[in-house]
């Protein structure tokens, strides 16, 4: 299955699997949510909110960067 942009993978595995909405997530890293949006969508790069989101997702911190690094529309889950 496609699904277009690191965002959109990020946020539905937040909602389905972890159940959090963006502010829940915040809330419970103790972030802005504007922080956690603007690192899901990829406009800012920062390791330590990219390293606790995929924790709390149970994924590798380097394999999310990359995720998130990739051109807009050339994400896919596999």
């Amino acid at each position: 299955m496609k699904i277009h942009g690191a965002a959109e993978i990020i946020k539905c595995r937040l909602r389905i699997e972890a159940g959090f909405t963006i502010k829940e997530l915040a809330a419970h890293l103790g972030r802005n949510p504007s922080t956690i949006s603007l690192v899901i969508g990829g406009h800012r790069k920062s390791l330590p909110v990219i390293t606790e989101i995929a924790r709390l997702l149970g994924e590798d911190p380097e394999e999310l960067a990359s995720l998130l690094a990739q051109p807009e529309g050339e994400a896919s889950m596999t």
